[in-house]
């Protein structure tokens, strides 16, 4: 062959630095669920009541009563007996699966391990933006529809959102907190906000004491919390879920054979293994993971005829759980509150 074609250099390959992936490998939102991370649900021992996937668990509790109409002492005075209810916890079960060849890397610029270690982490990231998401849509699901009002907004009991005068935009976080401290809730406050609610948050914060115009008062007893979740709609001019600090929870399970390490020999076999994994944007959760290989002719992906398919599984079962209210005030009655800016 002539003009030394058949020498020419094939095309070149290098693999980018781990910083330079930074954009690629964007850490998930996971504000929202990291701020349920600060309570649990009170008793520790509901995650290990529930020993398999389909077992119910029920959690009870003693509830209030309505007042009476008592307006004098009796000699022989009767009244109502106390009473208890129960809640039942449910679980969600959230799972990302991928696959490897293992001969697909002996032609290839990465190398088993690291094909390995990209697809568990891409299986990870994925988990934690879907549990977010999934924690914010609990909360919105979860909103009262018994809100006795409080400040200078208004409750819209057609969407069950606490609504703020556009007057009142400035002071967007001091009707969020007295809607809640006029419902009863005095502790600190969490609140998970969109991101325009966020912006504003920013904007007041900066305005202290030493400004012309104080709004930073207003942040003292709350923390919000800035998402990239819709959370009540795009109507708004930025909207948010606020609960009193300790009063909402998840509770993150994974099964029994899974609280180990994971088995690298055993996950290369037939019947494969189980173990868990952690991820540091949401401390104190595990996930579980599981692992088969099956021969394979991997031609097409990439691989060979007499080829092994490595099979893996990650997943956690996630459980919302607000603090439990009795129907005192209604069925719908919750400790999470629904607050909208108005725009007009």
């Amino acid at each position: 062959m002539a003009y030394f074609t058949s020498s020419a250099l094939v095309a070149g390959q290098a693999k980018f630095s781990e910083a330079f992936l930074k954009g690629e490998w964007r850490l998930p939102d996971s504000v929202a669920l990291n701020a349920a991370q600060k309570s649990l649900i009170a008793n520790p021992q509901l995650a290990d009541i529930r020993t398999r996937e389909d077992r119910t668990v029920y959690a009870y509790f003693p509830i209030r009563q309505a007042a009476t109409t008592g307006t004098a002492r009796a000699a022989a005075h009767t009244g109502a007996r106390g009473d208890s209810s129960s809640k039942t916890l449910s679980w969600s079960t959230l799972s990302e699966p991928f696959s490897i060849s293992l001969k697909q890397a002996d032609n290839n610029v990465f190398s088993f391990p690291e094909m390995y270690a990209s697809s568990l982490n891409n299986a990870l990231y994925n988990l934690i933006s879907r549990a977010d998401a999934w924690f914010v849509a609990a909360l919105v699901a979860d909103k009262t529809q018994y809100n006795a009002g409080g400040g200078n907004g208004s409750v819209n009991t057609a969407d069950d959102i606490y609504e703020v005068p556009l007057a009142e935009m400035n002071y967007f976080f001091q009707n969020a907190k007295q809607t809640l401290l006029y419902n009863l809730y005095k502790g600190q406050t969490i609140g998970i906000v969109d991101d325009k609610a966020f912006t504003l948050a920013q904007r007041l914060m900066a305005q202290g004491s030493a400004n012309a115009t104080n709004y930073g008062f207003q942040f003292a007893g709350i923390d919000v919390m800035g998402s990239t979740r819709t959370v009540l709609g795009a109507t708004y001019g930025g909207s948010g879920l606020f609960y009193e600090n300790g009063l909402v929870a998840i509770e993150p399970w994974i099964p029994k054979q899974n609280r180990k390490p994971l088995d690298p020999e055993k996950a290369l076999t037939y019947n494969g293994d189980y173990g868990q994994i952690s991820h540091p944007a949401i401390p104190g959760v595990n996930f579980a993971i599981h692992a088969y290989a099956q021969r394979a002719d991997n031609v097409t992906p990439g691989g060979y005829t007499q080829d092994l398919t490595l099979e893996v599984e990650v997943s956690i079962d996630l459980a919302y759980q607000s603090a439990p209210l009795s129907a005192i005030r209604g069925a719908s009655d919750s400790v999470v509150y629904g607050v909208g800016q108005l725009t007009a």
